[in-house]
């Protein structure tokens, strides 16, 4: 294994000048990037970032975020990823929240704190590095090996910050890096927010020698034409993008794009089936998870893909579903997903509690229900917190939603339970129309009627402007009330 302060230099050694990141102002090299992370890492050094400090890491998609990324730890610091979209709040109570040491930013959101800066120049463009104040002793962790830490997406309840050593990081690139087989002749076309998606796709990229293609804004024309000049062949995005490409009206094609891949969220059957009859090739989906990394995808060849499905586990992890007690289900029954391997999380951050207090008899709980296909394909039904219980029959929001936004008239829905003093909980459902429709609660009625079992229709439904969403993409979710 490659370790992670070595990672950049042996793509750098192997590939000097194949296009590592292409932006919107050109391309950088393997060489060069590398060259610009060694820069920065030094001036880092200099300002006396040292090992185990939180360093906060906040810019927008490119090649000064993967170099902040990766030049924090490589002076041995603990890197907290932080979205430039975020509001100075936010910003400030993940600050406060991790009790980071410092914040280094590209100037591409709100400033993160208002202690003394110090401008570092990266190729193009000048960075911001502050100290928090006061500077508090110490480690940011109680993980001696600590490199990396991600709050989770927080969809159904408080986000957890989740600790990754380098031995795991290590692992978890090695076996994604098998799982996609990418090679020095593969561009990847990158639309999703590095924030979030940093572990562990960006670093497999690297790692196989790949272009990373950032597209410049998320409009469908953009990805196309993005696409088509650099010759991508993969695409690795949320059901968002698929939506926006499915929905394209200008019939140009990405014939050079070999893969499709949905993660973050599962994805529509209606969405890959119009996304597939637009650009002729089907879509597959990826179980992606702070905690674990990407243990299911459909990347087995010579097999028919089934979008529907996160596919198989990948080499190295072992998939399990449980019932309450925890032993096996019957086959064909829904269960609760558990998942062990390679690269687990190695500890939560506040409060503080290592994966081994975590896990359940070595099993990773990732409080998702699913059931598995005969051919071992994993399919995900729902979330064990967002299931609703109606009269003793479990609905889930996933698969009501996705009957609902098929809807001709339906842009988006979220679907939730509410508490009822006969039947426990009923189902309730937002809806987002699209443009100019108006709402016809019996024809929605009607439909989903002829597609859902009775206990699974929405008893309430209501129109509402829009749906709010995580930083990460997906539905913020309702609780029961």
């Amino acid at each position: 294994m490659v370790p992670i302060s070595q990672l950049l230099e042996f793509a750098a050694l192997s590939w000097p000048d194949r296009p590592a990141i292409i932006e919107k102002d050109g391309y950088m090299s393997y060489g060069e990037l590398y060259a610009q992370t060694e820069l920065l890492k030094a001036e880092l050094l200099h300002l006396g970032l040292t090992k185990g400090q939180g360093l906060g890491v906040m810019g927008r998609n490119g090649s000064a975020f993967v170099a902040m990324m990766l030049a924090g730890m490589g002076c041995g610091a603990v890197v907290l990823p932080i979205s430039h979209q975020l509001k100075a709040a936010e910003v400030n109570c993940l600050i406060k929240d991790t009790k980071l040491h410092a914040v280094i930013d590209d100037q591409s959101g709100v400033q993160p704190v208002d202690n003394e800066l110090t401008m570092i120049s990266f190729v193009r463009q000048d960075l911001r590095f502050a100290w928090l104040e006061p500077v508090k002793d110490g480690p940011v962790t109680p993980l001696s090996d600590a490199a990396f830490i991600r709050y989770t997406s927080g969809t159904t309840g408080s986000c957890k910050g989740v600790v990754l050593s380098h031995n795991s990081i290590i692992q978890r690139v090695d076996a994604a890096s098998k799982a996609l087989n990418l090679t020095p002749d593969d561009a990847v076309l990158w639309v999703l927010p590095m924030a979030f998606h940093f572990l562990v796709t960006v670093l497999v990229y690297l790692r196989s020698g790949a272009s990373l293609i950032v597209c410049k804004d998320l409009l469908a024309q953009t990805i196309i034409h993005d696409a088509n000049q650099h010759h991508a062949t993969l695409l690795y995005a949320s059901p968002m993008h698929f939506r926006l490409l499915a929905a394209d009206l200008s019939a140009k094609q990405m014939p050079t794009l070999k893969y499709a891949i949905s993660t973050s969220a599962g994805l529509p059957g209606n969405i890959a089936e119009a996304f597939a009859q637009r650009f002729n090739l089907q879509v597959t989906q990826a179980y992606g998870i702070i905690e674990i990394g990407l243990p299911l995808l459909d990347s087995l060849l010579g097999k028919e893909k089934n979008p529907q499905s996160v596919g198989f586990p990948a080499t190295g992890f072992s998939v399990e579903l449980l019932n309450d007690d925890n032993e096996p289900v019957a086959e064909g029954e829904v269960g609760r997903l558990a998942i062990r391997g390679s690269g687990m999380f190695d500890a939560y951050l506040k409060p503080w509690q290592t994966a081994e207090q975590v896990m359940v008899n070595g099993w990773f709980m990732t409080g998702d229900l699913a059931l598995r296909e005969v051919d071992g394909r994993i399919v995900i039904c729902g979330r064990e917190k967002t299931m609703i219980n109606v009269s003793g029959n479990k609905a889930f929001p996933e698969e009501i939603e996705a009957v609902l936004d098929r809807h001709r008239a339906i842009e988006g829905s979220r679907v939730y339970g509410q508490v009822h003093p006969l039947m426990g909980e009923i189902v309730c459902a937002e809806v987002v129309l699209v443009k100019n429709i108006k709402l016809d609660v019996e024809d929605v009625l009607r439909f989903c009627r002829s597609q859902l079992s009775t206990y699974k229709v929405p008893q309430r439904l209501s129109q509402v402007e829009h749906i709010a969403q995580t930083q990460s993409g997906k539905l913020k979710r309702i609780w029961s009330s």
